[in-house]
């Protein structure tokens, strides 16, 4: 049997999703536990988004950097520049 995945991407990747996965439960614990309603956070929502496109298959990464992104505005040295990424207002909302 041809082993398209080696033993260390493999390891190294289920790493990154247990990571994932254990951040994930803490911030919904700590919003459990002070009564934050995590849908009313647009960062919460991206973040779901996002998990919801890492499932979707071949060019996920393209999906999920422009989730993640400003849309660019031509004039960016005349406005400010761009929020932070992160930010309540980024992302183009």
């Amino acid at each position: 049997m041809p082993r398209v995945l080696s033993d260390q991407r493999f390891l190294t990747i289920r790493s990154l999703v247990v990571e994932l996965s254990a951040a994930l439960d803490r911030v919904e614990r700590h919003a459990a536990k002070e009564s934050i309603g995590l849908d009313e956070d647009i960062r919460w929502r991206l973040l779901a988004e996002a998990v919801t496109r890492l499932a979707a298959g071949p060019g996920r990464v393209e999906s999920v950097q422009e989730l993640f992104s400003d849309a660019y505005d031509p004039a960016w040295r005349q406005t400010g520049g761009p929020e932070l990424s992160g930010s309540p207002g980024c992302c183009g909302r």
